[in-house]
């Protein structure tokens, strides 16, 4: 595999922009961040939306009202910081079951499958993570960006390793550029990462190094997991909204399952 491609300084650029955007909305708190995360949200599910019903046209999930309830769970958060708001958050996922009940529609197990997998797997992992940040009582920046830092480094070192080393293929009908070189080589470096973060935050480095490798674990399997359903629904890309990488789904597909165990790691050992 060659580190070359012509779609290299564009997608470099827009990273890039990326970035900083993420970045730079963590660091000025919560609210910033929830904008940010609403936005991912929104575009994620939209995607995601487009996808299933162009797999399965004949269903029609309630768009409008899946978004505003993955929304509002993102701003709830955002506004109390609580496990309490995840909840209230589930509580009104019946919604659209009701919704679906009073709907002329002959397609309700596609439309609620579908608007469900768009609450729990995009709404729900961003929620965790303004949870992540605020949990504590008030805003650290620092622990959503080792998350997200985390998923960055095991991707771009496992692109790297994989581009220079690769020659075993890891999941070869679900994501044929992807090798068992790359993988660990990711690993190791996102758990090096983690161990150097834990060190400056005077914790236990044995501990912030378990994190980063369950984060990387859980975002090869996120990344995999959505080349899968495009694989299913026959397109190459999620999206077209960021230049050189496809779409929200395609540049946070880590993310949405790396968050959610993030969550439940730092809960279980108290980081």
């Amino acid at each position: 595999m060659s580190l070359k491609g012509k779609n290299l300084g564009v997608r470099t650029i827009s990273g890039a922009v990326l970035g900083v955007v993420v970045v730079g909305s963590v660091l000025l708190g919560s609210w910033a961040t929830a904008i940010v995360a609403t936005l991912i949200c929104v575009g994620a599910m939209t995607e995601l939306f487009e996808l299933a019903t162009g797999r399965m046209p004949e269903a029609l999930p309630p768009y409008l009202l899946t978004l505003c309830l993955g929304a509002g769970w993102i701003v709830g958060v955002a506004l109390n910081p609580s496990p309490l708001m995840l909840l209230v958050g589930l509580l009104f996922v019946p919604f659209i079951f009701i919704y679906e009940v009073f709907r002329k529609s002959t397609t309700t197990l596609g439309n609620t499958a579908v608007a469900s997998l768009m609450l729990l797997y995009i709404a729900l992992p961003l929620a965790l993570l303004m949870l992540i940040g605020g949990g504590t009582g008030e805003w650290e920046p620092a622990r959503v960006l080792m998350v997200v830092f985390t998923v960055w480094v095991n991707d771009i070192f496992a692109y790297l390793v994989g581009c220079s080393i690769g020659k075993h293929k890891m999941c070869p009908t679900i994501s044929p550029k992807k090798s068992w070189e790359g993988l660990f080589g990711g690993l190791l470096f996102a758990v090096a990462f983690a161990m150097v973060f834990g060190y400056f935050m005077e914790g236990d480095i044995l501990l912030w190094g378990g994190l980063g490798l369950v984060i990387a674990l859980a975002g090869v399997v996120g990344d995999l997991l959505e080349s899968k359903i495009k694989r299913e629904c026959g397109v190459k890309d999620s999206g077209n909204l960021i230049p050189g990488h496809g779409g929200m789904l395609d540049r946070f597909d880590a993310l949405l399952l790396a968050a959610p165990v993030a969550y439940v790691y730092m809960l279980i050992f108290g980081l």
